[in-house]
């Protein structure tokens, strides 16, 4: 039996919203979990803020490292391809199928989400990102060790990539061509960034960094920063690091000028997707939007692709 479009589109909107509250896991309930087996917490900010104190038993993956440019080329649009993001899972971060894992930033959610989205799009189905990262967590008792992380034990891990999460270069240039096929949103929140002014730097294999060729933004994309949809943005331990989902709301409605409509696919993306796009795409999903599709490849795979267009602002 087949649902009414307004109906199905109704469950849609609360599964969806549902996915993304359940993405998150309290500085309680975390506190529980500390040095238990099969539990791991992995820090996703840079490893200078790891030294200065992270959850023991932490392990550290920063998300803006998470994607590798040559990767995104030869393996469709993934941050890495499948082989090597698996092998990272098991062998650096010391996870397998059966772990709990935990990822935190310093509160804001912003690198967070960045690793959410890499486990969760590699098909780990137990990643939880900690409400309020470690200022919470400080601010609850939790204890911190200094230094750097410890090698974990390597385990095994192989899942199924969740391709309906993100969109290739070919679904963006498709966009860009033709509007109606998606809605861009550009979530970097340096207007110096959008305009070509600033130029940021990404890898393009493990260690090996470069600045990007170009600045500027996707034709079409609309400038929508992820600081317009964060709870938390200074990191403080008492709020919610997404804005409740009415205002979430609100900010799609402002959209709506932009040509977004609640059934039109929106896809989102930022230099390196795990991190600004990411938490814009679970923002949106928080709000309800269930056909949302993160671009991983971002700035640093079209500012690096010569052929392919810039925007111009008007």
């Amino acid at each position: 039996m087949r649902l009414p479009f307004a109906l199905s589109a109704a469950v849609l909107t609360l599964a969806a919203s549902a996915f993304a509250q359940d993405a998150f896991i309290s500085a309680d309930d975390a506190l529980k979990l500390v040095g238990k087996d099969g539990v791991r917490f992995v820090a996703s900010d840079g490893e200078k803020d790891f030294e200065k104190g992270h959850v023991p038993g932490a392990v550290e993956a920063f998300a803006h490292d998470l994607q590798y440019l040559d990767d995104v080329r030869k393996c469709k649009g993934l941050p890495m391809c499948e082989a090597t993001a698996f092998e990272y899972i098991g062998k650096e971060l010391g996870v397998d199928a059966s772990t709990q894992v935990i990822v935190y930033d310093a509160g804001m959610g912003v690198n967070a989400s960045g690793d959410w989205f890499f486990l969760t799009l590699y098909g780990h189905k137990n990643v939880k990102i900690l409400e309020g990262g470690l200022a919470a967590w400080k601010a609850k008792g939790g204890a911190l060790e200094e230094g750097k992380a410890k090698k974990p034990a390597a385990k095994a891990f192989k899942g199924e990539v969740q391709w309906n999460m993100i969109a290739s270069r070919a679904d963006v240039e498709a966009a860009v061509k033709d509007p109606s096929k998606a809605l861009i949103l550009d979530s970097r929140h340096k207007l110096e960034e959008y305009t070509g002014k600033e130029l940021l730097g990404g890898l393009t294999g493990p260690g090996k960094e470069i600045t990007v060729a170009r600045g500027g933004f996707i034709p079409g994309a609309v400038f929508s920063p992820w600081t317009k949809y964060a709870g938390n943005k200074d990191a403080e331990a008492t709020k919610p690091t997404l804005k409740d989902a009415k205002d979430l709301q609100k900010q799609l409605e402002k959209l709506k000028k932009n040509g977004y409509a609640p059934d039109k696919q929106v896809i989102t993306y930022c230099h390196v997707g795990l991190g600004r796009g990411s938490f814009q795409y679970l923002a949106l999903k928080k709000a309800g939007h269930a056909n949302t599709k993160l671009y991983i490849g971002g700035w640093s795979e079209w500012g690096n692709t010569p052929e392919l267009p810039l925007g111009t602002q008007q």
